[in-house]
C-alpha cells in the first residue's frame, strides 16, 4: 500500500480525505501543523505523494512544499489552497494544484493517478 503525506489543519476536510484516499487503497499520514508536516518529510518513511495545505496554522504550506522538494525529489506535490494568490515558491519546484473547495474523491483519484504514472 502506498503512503500520502497529509498536511491538513482542518480535521473534516483531513478526515475525509483520509477516507476517501484508504477507498483507492491509500495509506495517509496525517499532518495537522507544518511542523508535524516536515517531521514527515524530513523521516525515512517512503511516500509516493504529498498534499499540502497553504493555510496551516503554523507556517506556510509553501515552507513544506520548499523542504518536500528539497528532500523527496521526484515525489509529486499536490498544493491545495482556496486562495488566489500567486505562488511564492522558488523557481523549479513542480507541484500540482488543486484547488479548494474539491470533491475528495476526485482529489484520491488524482493522487492514484499521480502515484502510478510513477517519477
Amino acid at each position: 500500500m502506498s503512503s500520502v503525506l497529509l498536511a491538513e489543519d482542518e480535521f473534516l476536510i483531513r478526515a475525509v480525505l483520509v477516507d476517501a484516499l484508504g477507498d483507492v487503497g491509500v495509506e495517509c499520514i496525517e499532518a495537522a501543523t507544518g511542523r508535524e508536516a516536515l517531521d514527515v518529510v524530513e523521516g525515512d518513511k517512503p511516500l509516493a505523494a504529498i498534499i499540502v495545505d497553504l493555510g496551516l496554522p503554523d507556517m506556510s504550506g509553501e515552507k513544506v512544499i520548499e523542504a518536500a522538494a528539497r528532500h523527496r525529489p521526484g515525489v509529486p506535490i499536490i498544493r491545495c489552497s482556496g486562495a488566489t494568490a500567486p505562488s511564492s515558491l522558488s523557481a523549479g519546484i513542480k507541484t500540482h494544484s488543486f484547488p479548494k473547495p474539491y470533491s475528495a474523491s476526485e482529489l484520491s483519484n488524482f493522487v492514484v493517478s499521480l502515484i502510478r504514472k510513477g517519477p
